[in-house]
């Protein structure tokens, strides 16, 4: 094939728009593919989908914190944790005091 046949090959094809545009389509198709974009870009998305519901989970676990938060401030809260968690008692209550060995 001559140079000159491979001129009026190309010429014909540049002639018909539509062999044009799928071959331009193509082209860029397989560049995006090659640059590794496409892969990037999925890549971004599912980032952005586990971001979006770590969101969420941590917004749920914000107002969880912030209910507790008002609820620490209140004294009867205070006071019925000490009862529970310290073993204290109120000013008022009655103790009693049981031996663990009997003689």
């Amino acid at each position: 094939m001559s140079l000159t046949g491979f001129g009026h090959g190309v010429r014909r094809f540049l002639q018909r728009p539509s062999r044009v545009f799928l071959a331009c389509l193509a082209f860029a198709t397989l560049s995006l593919v090659f640059d590794g974009i496409l892969w990037r870009l999925w890549g971004l998305h599912r980032d952005h989908e586990r971001l979006t519901t770590d969101l969420i989970h941590l917004q749920g676990e914000m107002q969880s914190l912030a209910l507790q938060l008002k609820q620490a401030k209140d004294p009867s809260y205070i006071e019925r944790q000490a009862r529970d968690r310290l073993d204290l008692v109120g000013e008022n209550d009655l103790v009693f005091v049981f031996p663990d060995e009997v003689r």
